[in-house]
């Protein structure tokens, strides 16, 4: 932002200059061509005045005082009588009949004032010239040409130019300087801003701004903080009182249900056959119930959580679950294989992996047809590790699987009984260690959940 308002002040500035130094300089160098062309003209009719005299009487010219003004001033000056024959040339004091076919010359023979600016051959450069009549009472006598090169006033108006551009140049850097001076200070109460904004975002809940009615601070600036504030404040409030609730549900929830599931298994001992079904669905549904606020609060606490990801190897992890499940899978005539590497070390919160692999199998082993098989594989990657759990289920089409780690969506193949929070929470655990979870068609038609985990700092691949 700096930069766009110190480039928005220098194009501001540049235009201001333009408008203000080109008509400058132009008006200047017509001024001077404008001075260049009166001071010939001038200098034409003193000259004139000086040889009236000689041309009247026919004596000779004064032509050491023409050679004078001629040599003090850069100047060419020729004379010429009334039939256009040069009587004086400073650049040779001889005859030069073809000066007759100048037309300011012709011109000032007819008794008029020529002047004017032109191109001289001789000298391959641009002249200013004037040409007057020299008159007296019987008529025309001749006429006087005084050239004046324009080389000098040319590098006049050109170190003029230059003295123009070198202040605009000046003029620029202070007004950059300035420029990024006062957009600095612009800017940095929105750099405040953005400073307890990313330390927010990042778990930093005391994050504020300070300095709100600071002088100086535009009024929009300083309302834009107090809302920074006001909000950070009120995010404060909710999430304490959630991980509240999260507390007080875990201790006021996970002891009834717990006492509810000790009752009914002493119920099953004293049961009679009539009363078994019936106490069977209701410990099913407790099973259920504590499953459904397990996965509840297990979501609440990783939102609420701003957990730190540490070095975890995932083949090992997979391992230990992989033989944990073996006795779960086998109940239902289901093979659980794990296509596991001796190590894959990669970045994530305490316990995430577990969690993730445990809540994967689940899921399979519930769309899992008897005589499937299961596999649990994980793969190094340059970017990470990952986790693939493969089923041979039923599968799910494109829409389903882009809805799957949705809360409390169950697939139409789900089976009775589950909380449909199994990928919701696979995904929340991927995300909250900086990894990607997603559902791929497997290869025998079942489903392909790949979670990927970004790798340790201390990976050889990393």
């Amino acid at each position: 932002m700096i930069r766009r308002l110190v480039v928005t002040y220098l194009a501001i500035t540049m235009f201001g200059l333009a408008l203000l130094a080109i008509p400058l300089g132009l008006t200047f160098a017509h001024r001077e061509k404008d001075r260049l062309l009166f001071g010939v003209e001038r200098d034409a009719d003193t000259m004139s005045a000086l040889v009236e005299d000689s041309l009247e009487a026919g004596t000779p010219l004064p032509t050491d005082q023409i050679v004078r003004y001629a040599r003090q001033n850069e100047a060419h000056v020729t004379v010429v009588d009334d039939r256009g024959i040069a009587l004086a040339d400073t650049d040779q004091i001889a005859s030069h009949p073809d000066d007759s076919k100048d037309p300011e010359i012709q011109i000032a023979l007819k008794g008029k004032l020529a002047t004017g600016t032109r191109y001289s051959v001789p000298l391959h450069t641009s002249v200013v010239y004037a040409a007057v009549p020299v008159t007296a009472a019987e008529g025309v006598l001749g006429a006087v040409r005084i050239t004046y090169g324009t080389a000098t006033i040319d590098d006049r108006v050109r170190r003029m130019w230059e003295q123009i551009v070198l202040l605009c140049v000046g003029v620029l850097v202070v007004v950059a300087l300035v420029g990024f001076a006062l957009a600095r200070s612009i800017t940095r109460p929105i750099r405040r801003l953005q400073l307890a904004t990313d330390r927010l975002a990042t778990g930093d809940l005391s994050a504020r701004v300070a300095e709100v009615d600071a002088a100086g601070v535009p009024s929009e600036l300083r309302n834009l903080a107090s809302t920074f504030n006001r909000m950070a404040d009120r995010l404060t409030r909710v999430l304490d009182a959630q991980e509240r609730f999260v507390a007080d549900a875990s201790h006021q929830l996970r002891t009834p249900l717990t006492a509810l599931r000790l009752r009914l298994e002493n119920l099953v001992s004293d049961e009679n056959a009539r009363d078994r079904t019936a106490l069977d669905a209701a410990g099913a549904e407790v099973a259920r119930m504590s499953q459904i606020i397990d996965g509840l609060l297990l979501l609440a606490r990783d939102d609420a959580s701003g957990t730190e990801c540490a070095p975890v190897d995932v083949a090992e992890i997979a391992r230990d679950r992989v033989e944990v499940w073996q006795d779960a899978v086998a109940e239902k005539n289901v093979t659980l294989v794990g296509e596991l590497p001796d190590v894959a070390r990669a970045s994530a919160i305490p316990g995430a992996v577990e969690q993730l692999v445990d809540n994967l199998v689940d899921n399979a082993l519930a769309v899992s047809p008897p005589g499937s098989c299961i596999v649990v594989r994980v793969e190094r990657r340059a970017s990470g590790v990952a986790l693939h759990v493969i089923d041979e289920g039923p599968g799910l089409d494109a829409s389903s699987r882009e809805r799957a780690f949705e809360r409390f969506w169950r697939g139409p193949h789900a089976a009775p009984g589950g909380s449909g929070l199994g990928l919701a929470i696979v995904r929340r655990l991927a995300v909250a260690s900086h990894g990607t979870a997603e559902l791929e068609p497997g290869p025998s038609g079942g489903l392909d959940v790949i979670v990927v985990l970004p790798a340790a700092p201390d990976d050889p691949l990393a």
